[in-house]
């Protein structure tokens, strides 16, 4: 489905080792969940922060033309404080559940690293495989996966001391990951840069027995609001547009349904354990990014349509909530932009400039 050389040039167009190093611990972190982890190591996701003990929002954004990640703050508006430097072409970001760390793969440095978001600086820096893409954390906060485009394992890094561990195995390069809380055992995972069928796949945590999706030409994988499916988009590459989604059973591993949105390319919505310490109230409907409207587009997961669009600018990739301003934050690659939309009007407030700003996680200050 997707081969050689072109097949590289294309996707890093859709879509930037040092040995590990061992910090000390964040400074002004919230205290860790109390959670026991599982006999896979994955405990119960600790509850979502509510916004009350927070004064403000700090917003990291991965610049992909560079090796530096951008950093917003934001009260009524948000303005860019800092910049931290990371390894080459930082790409997708994921905070983790307890909100300590943020984690970043450098794509073309074969590198993630990791960063303190209270010191707002790298504390570790550690060599995994190919190319690394997608990354998701364990629910407990205490593992980092991270998935590759260039190589046929998922690395697996301890949190803390930032050892890598024994890789998964799953002998295909991966664009996107997936971990739910109603399945935390169970990783999925989007096939890439194979001539293999069944572009979705499950790893499972305890046994590292996978299973295969019979679906075919998948980009991102992600759970609907509710967890009850699991959507994936299609192409993945900007020039290659799909307005192609497919919805899936998480439990028997089947297709339930394959519906187009006309004239859309959605892309990636956002996901526990990467893009945010916080997430929309349960009301909200769900969000996708639209490579052709530009938008961001408002969705009835249950129908399966678009009840709303907010144009923003070109390229628009991931996005994160504000708790405290109840704004969503979109970014924008190809026009530099972070896009701060209000949640109830779905009208754009600000712009805040961003070199290929790419993927976004935010954390609350007390």
């Amino acid at each position: 489905m997707r081969v050689g050389a072109l097949l590289l040039s294309v996707m890093l167009a859709a879509c930037g080792g040092a040995p590990s190093a061992v910090p000390t611990a964040p400074s002004g972190a919230p205290e860790p969940p109390s959670s026991a982890p599982t006999a896979a190591g994955v405990a119960a996701a600790p509850p979502t922060p509510a916004a009350t003990p927070y004064r403000s929002l700090r917003v990291f954004v991965a610049s992909d033309m560079g090796d530096a990640i951008y950093v917003l703050e934001g009260g009524a508006s948000f303005s860019v404080v800092g910049q931290i430097t990371v390894g080459k072409m930082p790409h997708n970001l994921a905070v983790s559940p307890d909100g300590r760390w943020i984690a970043t793969g450098n794509r073309m440095a074969n590198t993630v690293s990791i960063v303190d978001p209270y010191a707002m600086k790298e504390i570790a820096r550690v060599a995994v495989g190919r190319q690394p893409h997608d990354l998701t954390w364990s629910l407990d906060s205490t593992l980092l996966f991270v998935g590759h485009e260039r190589d046929t394992i998922i690395a697996r890094i301890e949190a803390v001391t930032w050892k890598p561990l024994t890789p998964l195995v799953v002998g295909v390069p991966q664009h996107d990951l997936a971990l739910s809380a109603t399945r935390p055992n169970e990783l999925f995972f989007t096939v890439t840069n194979s001539m293999e069928a069944d572009h979705l796949r499950v790893i499972d945590l305890v046994t590292s027995r996978i299973t295969k999706f019979k679906v075919q030409d998948v980009h991102d994988v992600f759970f609907t609001p509710d967890q009850s499916e699991l959507w994936t988009t299609s192409s993945g590459y900007v020039g290659v547009p799909s307005d192609r989604l497919v919805a899936s059973d998480p439990e028997t591993r089947t297709v339930k349904a394959e519906f187009r949105l006309a004239g859309r390319y959605p892309f990636h919505t956002m996901k526990h354990g990467r893009d945010g310490s916080f997430y929309p109230p349960a009301e909200t409907p769900m969000l996708l990014a639209d490579h052709l409207g530009p938008s961001l587009l408002w969705m009835d997961p249950k129908e399966r349509r678009v009840i709303d669009e907010t144009k923003v600018g070109p390229e628009p990739y991931h996005s994160t909530y504000d708790p405290i301003g109840d704004r969503i934050l979109v970014t924008s690659n190809k026009d530099g932009n972070v896009w701060v939309i209000d949640r109830t009007t779905h009208k754009v407030l600000q712009t805040v400039a961003v070199r290929a700003a790419h993927g976004i996680v935010a954390v609350g200050l007390p």
